[in-house]
Formats: structure tokens, C-alpha cells, sequence
């Protein structure tokens, strides 16, 4: 089965959830849904659903089957069936589903947005080079003086883009290429990405933040659906973006099964790091703090939940933070590298014109 977008998904159980929520039976609910979306590979998942259904089936051994919905979501329906609250529970999934997707698209954008900007520039530099440099190059020639370092430079670095240019970029993809094989193949170079990107100076803090909000969310949902402690750990490990946060809350699986506690597995259980070799928490102390509260007092899921919206408005912060730092910074870098090339390129007429 092809994979359904997130979008897609969130619209699917939303309808789902209201449509149960108002009394109408699952297998009509399921037909009206399927009517009702345009996206095809949707709709034939929904009919599906309602076929299997139909013969017998459960709705969570349904969607296990399409092999189109995750894990979590699978685990939610299952609890909601278990309990009866079906409908709830599919108002839920379709919150929490709505939620983590709001929250990847921010983090998303607060990371794709320089790397466009300096992908614009490059192109726009690169322009310039192929194209405006050799025109000026002409003119330069007549001139018959010695030209500026600054000029001189940006003459070599057109030539050089102009006959080593197509071959290094050739190269570079199938760099890229190779690199992006070894790294699906490969779960070391997974996990050497993963740390990677935790320490990385600005974009590390607004990973890990990102992280603990989805973790959080993840297991408060998963508790206040019923579903116990075991299952909601395996679960929120595959739902974990980054890899160090997946391995990590295995081990603290593990420990909890040898009959450890939530907040002294979080405190005793640590990662070892493939680059730094040294062991490492990826949990804060406060989080820590507040499952160790959460056990004594019987309300681990409510305060999971209060954790869950202080990183999401902690990452709102960070996204907004970094907003702000890297539009004038942008700003600043695309102007000096046009600026610098246009300068660069005028400087002997400048010259010119005051020898005149």
C-alpha cells in the first residue's frame, strides 16, 4: 500500500471520530469516508476497511492489516475498542495526530528555510558567474591594465566554475547519492546522523526540544488511553524522530521489565554515544523530576501532559528565536556575497574612471 501524507490521515480520523462520535455505525462511518475524500489511495484503505469489517474483523486488526497506519495509531484504536470509548479515543488520535503534525511542519520550516535562502544565493552567485563575469571578462580585456585582486579573483573562480563546473557537479550527486544508499543500509551511520544532529550548535536545541515534546505527548496520550506502561514505551520509541531518543527509550523498556520504575530507569539508563564514547541522558532533569512526582502521586499521565505543552510552547520559542536570528542574518550573508561579486566587478571601472 502506497504511504498516506499526514494531512491525509488527520482529515481521515477526524471524519472517522466525528462521524462515530454522532452515532452513526462504523461500517457506514467508513462508507462516508471513503465518498468523501479525493485522495484515492485513502479511499480504497477506507473501503477496505469497511470489507474486512464487514466479514468480522476488528477496526484495529483492519488497520494493522493496511500496513498504512503506524503503530501508535493502531495501539490507540485497540485500547479505544477495549474500553468501548471507540469514539473518544478516535477524537483523540485525531488531536494528537493534528498536533505532532503542526509541530513537525514547524520545525521543518525553521530548518529548510536558511538552507533555502543559501541555496537561492549559491544559485544566484553561480548565475553571475557563468553568465555576467565573462561579459565583463571582455571588457577587462581592453582595458589593458592590471586588475584588482578582489576583481582577478572572481575572474578565476568564473573560469573555474565554467570548465570544472559541470563535472563537480556531477559528482557531487552521485556523492550524494552513494552517501544516502550507505546511510539507509547502514544503522550506524542512522545513529551517528542522529547524534549528530542533537550537538549540532543552533538547530541541535530546537531537535531536541522537538523531541522531548513528541516523546512526552506520545506517552501521555498512550497512559490516559489506558494502554500500560510496557506497550506505550515500545510504542513511543518507534513514533521517536531521532534514533538516540528510539534507543533510549527501549533501554528504559528494559529496565522498567526487570522491574524498575518510569523515573529510575529515565535516571539510570543511558545511551552511549558512538562519537563522544561517553554515556549520555537525553531527558532533562525537570522531566525526570516531574515522572519521579507523577509515580509517587498516581498522576504520571496528567503531568506527562503538562510536560508535553511546556516543550511545545518551549519550541514555539525556539522556532520564533531562531526565526528572528536568521532573517537578518540571511539579510546580511546573500547581500555581502551579491554586494561583494558586484563590487568585485566594478572596481576597475571605478579605477578607470578616476584615472580619466
Amino acid at each position: 500500500m502506497p504511504e498516506i501524507p499526514v494531512q491525509h490521515l488527520c482529515n481521515f480520523t477526524q471524519q472517522l471520530a466525528t462521524l462515530v462520535c454522532a452515532g452513526v455505525p462504523l461500517l457506514q462511518s467508513l462508507d462516508t469516508v471513503a465518498k468523501g475524500t479525493h485522495f484515492k489511495p485513502l479511499q480504497d484503505t477506507a473501503l477496505k476497511l469497511r470489507q474486512q469489517i464487514a466479514q468480522g474483523m476488528s477496526l484495529q486488526q483492519g488497520l494493522r492489516q493496511a500496513q498504512v497506519f503506524d503503530h501508535f495509531y493502531c495501539q490507540l484504536v485497540a485500547a479505544g475498542e477495549m474500553s468501548g470509548n471507540l469514539d473518544g479515543m478516535l477524537r483523540r488520535l485525531a488531536t494528537h495526530l493534528e498536533r505532532q503534525h503542526k509541530l513537525r511542519q514547524k520545525v521543518k520550516m525553521a530548518l529548510v528555510y536558511p538552507i533555502a535562502v543559501l541555496l537561492i544565493g549559491a544559485l544566484v552567485t553561480a548565475v553571475i558567474l557563468i553568465w555576467v563575469v565573462p561579459v565583463f571578462q571582455t571588457i577587462f580585456a581592453s582595458f589593458g591594465a592590471e586588475l584588482p585582486a578582489a576583481t582577478r579573483l572572481v575572474l578565476r573562480m568564473s573560469e573555474a566554475l565554467l570548465h570544472a563546473g559541470p563535472l563537480s557537479l556531477l559528482l557531487m550527486l552521485l556523492a550524494f547519492v552513494g552517501l544516502r544508499l550507505v546511510y539507509r543500509r547502514s544503522q550506524a551511520w542512522q545513529l551517528r546522523a542522529a547524534v549528530a544532529a542533537l550537538h549540532m550548535p543552533v538547530a541541535g536545541a530546537l531537535i531536541r526540544t522537538s523531541n522531548d515534546a513528541i516523546w512526552t505527548r506520545c506517552m501521555a496520550t498512550l497512559l490516559q488511553s489506558g494502554v500500560p506502561l510496557l506497550e506505550a514505551l515500545e510504542v513511543t520509541a518507534g513514533a521517536c524522530p531521532n534514533r538516540v531518543y528510539a534507543l533510549f527509550t527501549l533501554a528504559i523498556r528494559h529496565a522498567v521489565s526487570q522491574g524498575s520504575s518510569l523515573s529510575a530507569a529515565m535516571q539510570s539508563v543511558h545511551v552511549l554515544l558512538p562519537q563522544t564514547r561517553q554515556k549520555q541522558s537525553v531527558f532533562d532533569a525537570l522531566l525526570m523530576h516531574m515522572v519521579a512526582v507523577g509515580e509517587e502521586s498516581g498522576a504520571l499521565a496528567p503531568l506527562l501532559t503538562q510536560a508535553a505543552d511546556e516543550h511545545e510552547q518551549s519550541l514555539e520559542r525556539h522556532i520564533d528565536g531562531m526565526t528572528q536570528l536568521i532573517e537578518p542574518l540571511m539579510v546580511v550573508v546573500l547581500g555581502g556575497l551579491v554586494g561583494g561579486l558586484v563590487v568585485a566587478l566594478y572596481l576597475p571601472v571605478f579605477q578607470l574612471g578616476q584615472v580619466l
